[in-house]
């Protein structure tokens, strides 16, 4: 990356949770007035999460926003302002997640299954242990999480992703065998839980799916080169846009392997650190 060139010229794009995000995962008026006032300058900003469209939207609103938005990993690539979905990822088949299901309940880990339909939706049964019911207490305010008795799904819904809280132990042979079946058709991010770390998240999503392919696409939507975005994460799943950005920094708060393999390392979310490296480059 030439640091010589005028940063108008180039694509930002920021993971949210630990990264943009405060650590109570909020996105405080300053900041947004802050990030606003850097597109008014002619900042080209956006925004890449594992996060749906209903999760993210209340966060964004206030930001003008001018490029579309990766959403849920890479699923969606979404104008933020209209929630229209102008690209598609590939979605998980039943029969993936019917065996997913019959896994976890061997190990009795109540899973958490993605859908989008008519809307972004999750599903869930129960929470068997306190780092799944510290995510449904995240979620539970959400239109879009809904507690069932069992899994049944409509026709006309689509299965994105789903999710696996649990300790590391017991979500090891749950890991393996996902990834022995299923090595062509899942993507899977499994990892100890940054804001409750006595748990760990196996977190899946079809193989087509993950940020750095989507955000491959939005340059060419956008008909930027991919040589010059910048990308910023803490988490394995900002990995895939690492691999294919120009150039990558990592917040300080990041997985070690996450700033091993950034090309500059940053102050944490807590201190603004994306803000702070984005107003410097107007200085």
């Amino acid at each position: 990356m030439d640091f010589m060139t005028d940063p108008r010229k180039l694509l930002y794009v920021s993971d949210l949770d630990g990264t943009l995000l405060d650590g109570d995962g909020q996105l405080p008026e300053d900041s947004v007035k802050r990030l606003n006032q850097l597109i008014d300058k002619g900042l080209n900003f956006t925004i890449a999460t594992a996060r749906n469209y209903d999760s993210a939207y209340p966060l964004l609103k206030g930001l003008n926003l001018k490029h579309p938005v990766i959403l849920f990993n890479g699923v969606y690539l979404t104008e933020l302002h209209t929630g229209a979905n102008l690209f598609f990822s590939d979605f998980i088949s039943l029969d993936v997640i019917n065996k997913m299901i019959s896994i976890a309940e061997t190990h009795n880990i109540e899973p958490f299954i993605y859908t989008y339909g008519d809307q972004h939706l999750v599903y869930y049964r129960e929470a068997n242990n306190l780092g799944a019911q510290s995510y449904i207490d995240t979620i539970s305010s959400e239109q879009r999480a809904h507690k069932i008795d069992d899994f049944v799904f409509s026709e006309y819904e689509r299965i994105s992703g789903f999710l696996l809280i649990d300790t590391g132990e017991v979500l090891e042979p749950v890991y393996a065998e996902l990834s022995s079946l299923y090595e062509d058709e899942l993507n899977i991010y499994f990892a100890r839980d940054v804001s409750n770390p006595k748990f760990h998240w196996l977190q899946s999503f079809h193989q087509e799916a993950n940020k750095g392919k989507m955000l491959k696409k939005m340059t060419q939507h956008l008909g930027i080169s991919l040589s010059s975005t910048v990308v910023f994460g803490d988490y394995l799943n900002d990995l895939d846009m690492f691999k294919v950005a120009g150039y990558s920094v990592a917040v300080e708060n990041a997985l070690p392997e996450v700033k091993s393999s950034a090309h500059h390392v940053i102050s944490s979310n807590i201190d603004q650190g994306v803000i702070f490296y984005l107003e410097s480059l107007f200085e």
